[in-house]
C-alpha cells in the first residue's frame, strides 16, 4: 500500500539485453526445509554488469493481528536490509545474495552470477545482520533512493534521520503504509522511498508494503510460503485468471500471482552431489503458479462456497487451474521447478521458461513495436530523478508540516522506473564526453528506431506478407475477437469505422499505409 498515488506519466515499463537496462527481483528463499538457514537467499536479474551502487533490497515484516482490532501483537520492521553499494550484476545479468558466503548456496549457483552475503551487504544499524524472520505477513522491496541518503565517492552516506535499517517499525500508526515520520512526531522517514521492484503476501492479518495492491499474492492467510521464484514480468495486470478469495468470492488474479511460482520447499534426495531445492508438491498446500491459459474455462456462480462449485464449461469465462510443475505424480525425486541460484529457471519438463528481457519492449508485451515508440518519444527529457508531488489515496498532496509544503515522490517507480531506465540507456554514449546521459534523449529514440521493425501493410490482415483477398475474411476475424491488428485506422480502437480503413487500403494494394501492431 502507499500513502499517495504516484502522479507518473504513461504506465512505462521497459527491457532489454545489451545496452537496455533494468532490474527486478527474481527469487528469494527465505525459509529453507528444517533449520537450514545457510540457503537463504534473494536474487536480481537484470542488465548484465549493470551497477548497483545506491541500490538496496529489504526484507519488510508486516506484524500480526490475529483478532483484527487494528492492534497489532507483533509490531511490523524492516527484517533485514541490505546495501548493494560496489556491486554489479554478473555476465549473465543476475545477482544472488547469500546468508552464508561460505556455504551451499554459493557453490550451487552458476558462476557468471555476483554473489555477495549478508553481512558484509548489511546497512550499518545498532544490530547484527541475521536470518530472514519466518511468519507473519513479508514485503520484499528493492530501492534506488532513500531519505536522508546519497552517494559519494561510489559509496553510501548516512545522514541523520535515516531509517531504511533493520529493526526499524516502517508502519507506526499500522495502517498498511510506509511513513513519512508524520505520524509519529519523529524525524524517521521511510517515504518518499523510489521502489524499484516488490512482492508481498499477507499472513495472520499483518500488512503489505507495496506501491499497489496488484503487487501483493491473493489471500495467503494461513500459508507462508518458503520460496518464490519469478516466470513473468507484466506492464500491466493481465487478469489472465481467477481465485477463491477468504470470502468464498471469485475474484482476477493480481499480476504477483501470474508473474510467480511460490510455495513450500522441499529438498531433493541427498545423494545429489550438491544440495538441490524444488517446491514441494506434497506439501497440504501445493505449489501456485500463473493461470494455465491453455486449461479449461469453468461456469461459475457469481459467489461460490468454494472452487468445487464451478463445473467444466465450453461456455466458461474463469480459468482456475495453475500451470503444471509437479511430474510423476508428486514423488520427491521428482518436485516441481528447483530452484537455480544465479541463472534462469526454466524447466523444459513443465514447458517453462522464465521472462527475459526484450530490447526496446517498453510496455512489457514481449515485443518491440510502434507501442515503444509512442511511449519513449513521450519520455525524452525524463530522469530516474523526477519528483512529483506526493497525493495521498484521494489525489490530495501530502504536506510536510515542517515546511507546509507537499511532499515530494519520485515520479517514476516499479516498471514505471525501469522503463526509462531501458530507454536511456538505448544509446549509452549520448552523454558528455561518450557516457550515458541520465536523461531520455533523441539519441535513445533514433536507437529504438533502429531497433524495432518497421510496421506491416494495414490491409495485410493475417500477416502473410501480401495484400489478397484472403485478408477480407482475416479482418473479420480479428475484428470478431478484438485483435487490434484489426484497428487499420490506428485511433486506439478496433470499431466499424475499421472496415471503410481497411477497404481503402486493400486498394492501395503495396502502396498502403503501414501499421504497428
Amino acid at each position: 500500500m502507499q500513502k499517495r498515488h504516484i502522479a507518473a506519466a504513461a504506465l512505462l515499463v521497459a527491457a532489454g539485453q545489451g545496452a537496455s537496462a533494468q532490474v527486478v527481483i527474481n527469487e528469494a528463499m527465505h525459509d529453507p526445509p528444517g533449520a537450514e538457514t545457510a540457503w537463504e537467499f534473494f536474487e536480481l536479474y537484470g542488465r548484465p554488469n549493470m551497477d548497483l551502487t545506491g541500490y538496496a533490497i529489504a526484507c519488510v515484516k508486516g506484524g500480526s493481528d490475529l483478532n483484527g482490532d487494528g492492534v497489532p501483537e507483533s509490531p511490523a520492521e524492516i527484517d533485514e536490509a541490505f546495501s548493494l553499494d560496489g556491486l554489479s550484476l554478473g555476465a549473465d545479468g543476475f545477482l544472488v545474495l547469500v546468508n552464508d558466503p561460505f556455504g551451499d548456496v554459493p557453490d550451487y549457483t552458476h558462476p557468471t552470477a555476483t554473489i555477495a552475503d549478508f553481512a558484509a551487504q548489511h546497512i550499518p544499524t545498532i544490530d547484527t545482520a541475521g536470518n530472514l524472520a519466518n511468519g507473519d505477513s513479508t514485503t520484499y522491496l528493492l530501492v534506488r533512493a532513500r531519505p536522508n541518503h546519497s552517494i559519494s565517492g561510489g559509496a553510501s552516506v548516512y545522514a541523520p534521520g535515516y531509517s531504511f535499517r533493520k529493526d526499524v517499525n516502517p508502519d507506526v500508526d499500522y495502517d498498511g503504509k510506509l511513513d513519512f515520520g508524520i505520524e509519529s512526531g519523529s524525524p524517521l522517514a521511510l517515504d518518499p522511498l523510489q521502489i524499484v521492484d516488490d512482492i508481498a503476501w499477507s499472513d495472520n492479518g499483518g500488512k503489505e508494503y507495496v506501491r499497489s495492491s496488484d503487487q501483493e499474492i491473493s489471500d495467503t492467510q494461513g500459508f507462508d510460503p518458503d520460496a518464490l521464484s519469478r516466470v513473468n514480468y507484466f506492464g500491466t495486470n493481465p487478469n489472465a485468471g481467477n481465485r477463491i478469495n477468504s470470502d468464498m468470492e471469485v475474484v482476477r488474479t493480481r499480476s504477483a500471482d501470474e508473474e510467480f511460482i511460490y510455495g513450500e520447499i522441499l529438498r531433493l534426495p541427498p545423494n545429489r552431489p550438491l544440495p538441490e531445492y524444488g517446491f514441494d508438491p506434497l506439501d497440504m498446500a501445493l505449489p501456485k503458479a500463473p493461470t494455465n491459459l491453455s486449461g479449461p474455462l469453468y461456469d461459475c456462480p457469481p459467489s461460490p462456497t468454494g472452487e468445487g462449485d464451478c463445473t467444466v464449461s465450453g461456455s466458461g469465462t474463469f480459468r482456475f487451474d495453475d500451470i503444471t510443475i509437479v511430474t510423476n505424480a508428486g514423488t520427491p525425486s521428482e518436485t516441481g521447478f528447483n530452484m537455480t541460484p544465479g541463472t534462469f529457471n526454466d524447466d523444459a519438463r513443465f514447458g517453462i521458461a522464465q521472462f527475459r528481457f526484450v530490447l526496446a519492449d517498453f510496455n512489457f508485451d514481449g515485443e518491440a513495436n510502434g507501442d515503444d515508440l509512442t511511449l519513449i518519444n513521450a519520455s525524452v527529457g525524463a530522469t530516474l530523478d523526477d519528483r512529483t508531488d506526493c497525493l495521498d489515496e484521494f489525489g490530495a498532496p501530502i504536506i510536510d508540516p515542517g515546511t507546509g509544503m507537499p511532499f515530494q515522490c519520485y515520479a517514476y517507480e516499479g516498471r514505471a522506473f525501469n522503463g526509462i531506465e531501458a530507454m536511456r540507456w538505448m544509446d549509452p554514449t549520448d552523454g558528455p564526453g561518450g557516457t550515458n546521459d541520465p536523461a531520455v534523449t533523441v539519441f535513445d529514440v533514433m536507437a529504438a528506431e533502429a531497433v524495432i521493425p518497421t510496421g506491416r501493410l494495414c490491409a495485410d490482415q493475417n500477416m502473410d506478407g501480401f495484400v489478397s483477398p484472403a485478408d477480407f475474411s482475416a479482418w473479420v476475424a480479428n475484428f470478431n475477437v478484438m485483435n487490434p491488428v484489426a484497428d487499420v485506422n490506428q485511433d486506439g480502437s478496433v470499431s466499424p469505422a475499421d472496415f471503410s480503413a481497411w477497404v481503402a487500403a486493400f486498394n492501395q494494394g503495396a502502396n498502403g499505409p503501414t501499421c504497428n501492431p
